[in-house]
């Protein structure tokens, strides 16, 4: 998931480069892709692009909900820098640090959303959605695909688990918007859970800090590998041969 901020977030234990290599590079090496991050300080965006050019694009940047003329700015840094797709997580129109740095951020509208969309043949992933009617939104303004997310339950007291919303929003797009999901997956059966209830795929945030500030790029492919081993033991044992297989049906509600 997209993470930024190691001054301001983890002491400084880490470097900002230090982990963007570590969860860009690692996450290739275990057959995945990272997020990358953005923040007030406009080098928590800037300093991912190198990593991201020399991956071949292998990355997703992620972009706060900024004025569309800065957002726009922003997309074209990470079309130059090849990225396969980028993301906003709009999620943070309501963090009161980003205020208080003088950079406001704000909810966006379909046709502000439109507009990004329009502007790239860069597939956009819209994060922060939590509501079929906010899904059928960003379809509606072009999106490839969604994440399911509150922001790790940090801009909205009492927001409903990601995994509740999850089914109905699955059942509003149908296969029409590839849709992610965060929020407290730490495991593979956690991803299997996730799939069951109609997500494509997860995102996973702090545990990846915590992995590449213990082991740099080994300790994210490592842990990711560790991810996936827990996924295919889960599906043995629930007896589905592929993804498609997982069903809601083989989990208890």
């Amino acid at each position: 998931a997209p993470i930024g901020g190691m001054s301001l977030n983890y002491n400084g234990a880490i470097t900002e480069s230090e982990y963007i290599d570590a969860v860009v590079n690692g996450s290739i090496k275990a057959g995945t892709a990272a997020f990358t991050g953005d923040g007030a300080n406009d080098s928590l965006f800037l300093d991912s692009l190198p990593y991201i050019k020399a991956a071949n694009g292998v990355a997703v940047p992620t972009i706060k909900p900024w004025k569309n003329d800065k957002a726009l700015e922003k997309i074209k840094l990470l079309e130059e820098a090849g990225a396969m797709a980028f993301a906003m997580d709009i999620d943070s129109a309501g963090l009161i640090n980003l205020a208080l740095a003088g950079k406001p951020v704000s909810a966006k509208s379909v046709e502000e959303l439109s507009e990004l969309t329009a502007s790239t043949k860069v597939p956009f992933i819209v994060k922060g959605v939590m509501t079929k009617e906010g899904a059928l939104k960003a379809l509606k303004a072009g999106a490839y695909g969604i994440v399911v997310s509150s922001h790790g339950g940090r801009v909205l007291q009492d927001a409903p688990a990601t995994c509740a919303c999850l089914p109905e929003i699955r059942e509003a797009v149908g296969d029409k918007l590839k849709i992610f999901v965060d929020g407290g997956i730490r495991s593979g059966a956690d991803v299997f859970k996730a799939i069951a209830l109609g997500a494509d795929a997860v995102l996973i945030g702090r545990t990846y800090v915590i992995a590449a500030f213990g082991g740099g790029a080994e300790g994210v492919e490592l842990y990711t590998e560790k991810i996936g081993a827990e996924l295919r033991d889960v599906m043995v044992m629930s007896g589905c041969k592929n993804l498609s297989d997982i069903m809601r049906d083989k989990i208890i509600v």
